[in-house]
């Protein structure tokens, strides 16, 4: 099992405990009452650490209103995973985009009194091997005191869709944690894990190239060896070279000194980092 997990972020409330159901204290106890009656694809307004835009009632939105509106929204909440306004405010105008039909909707459709952005998370899976969960920033539109899954849109910390289809995101909407079954490259977040898996598995399949070439070569086959060599030399930069051409691997490998055996070993070594 190998799991990725990409930074947590720093944007949290004492309340982000509770479940996401629970009303805010300053609901009506009309509004309470509507909590207990939601669907499973619908949760009450009032989510625990929801960031709130509202529409002024009889006032008319455009699509560009409601951009300019949910943008400021927007940047607050990515203020808790970017401290550099710059990177900030290309994920926010990268949300912005994303959230193009919900913009729309929420401009055209009278009945949505407003908008909430709350963290969560979301998780891709892709079989029972890979595991990445990485953040979630969920937007959802709010129609008579309850938002649905419908009107909901979840993106990653980049402000790219998250990918999830329709029952993924009605299963996930209660508590703010969601789920994606398939490919591990759905979304901004899972391309970041998926690549550091990709040099991971690329990087361990080289150190096990190695390994077999090593073995093949005291068996007395120096093929492998020969061709791991030419790899070497043509992933190697100018200087390493100019070095390899001038220092044999196979010779240093079974010299009789072990300083330099040891030497070599070391310069393949450092040709397979993880992670660089």
């Amino acid at each position: 099992m190998v799991t990725i997990t990409s930074f947590q972020s720093m944007f949290q409330t004492s309340s982000t405990t509770k479940a996401a159901t629970t009303t805010a204290t300053s609901s009506t106890t009309a509004a309470a009452s509507t909590s207990a009656n939601v669907t499973p694809t619908e949760r009450a307004q009032g989510a625990a650490g929801a960031v709130k835009l509202e529409f002024a009632a009889g006032t008319p939105r455009t699509a560009d209103s409601v951009r300019d509106q949910l943008r400021g929204k927007v940047d607050q909440v990515l203020s808790g995973i970017y401290k550099d306004k710059d990177q900030r405010a290309k994920a926010t105008e990268e949300s912005l985009k994303s959230l193009a039909p919900q913009i729309e909707k929420a401009a055209s459709s009278k009945n949505v009194t407003g908008v909430e952005i709350r963290m969560g998370t979301v998780e891709s899976k892709n079989g029972s091997s890979t595991s990445v969960r990485g953040i979630g920033v969920e937007v959802a539109l709010v129609r008579d005191k309850k938002v649905s899954s419908s009107d909901t849109t979840v993106l990653d910390y980049q402000g790219k869709s998250a990918g999830l289809t329709a029952a993924e995101t009605a299963k996930g909407l209660a508590k703010g944690s969601y789920t994606h079954e398939g490919e591990a490259t759905a979304s901004g977040t899972t391309d970041a894990g998926s690549a550091a898996l990709l040099k991971a598995r690329n990087a361990l399949s080289k150190v096990q190239q190695t390994s077999d070439a090593l073995r093949s070569f005291r068996n007395g086959d120096s093929g492998p060896l020969d061709a791991l060599r030419s790899q070497l030399q043509n992933g190697t930069s100018a200087k390493t070279q100019a070095q390899s051409s001038t220092t044999d691997p196979t010779a240093a490998l079974t010299s009789k000194d072990p300083k330099v055996r040891h030497a070599m070993l070391a310069q393949m070594a450092s040709s397979y980092k993880l992670f660089v």
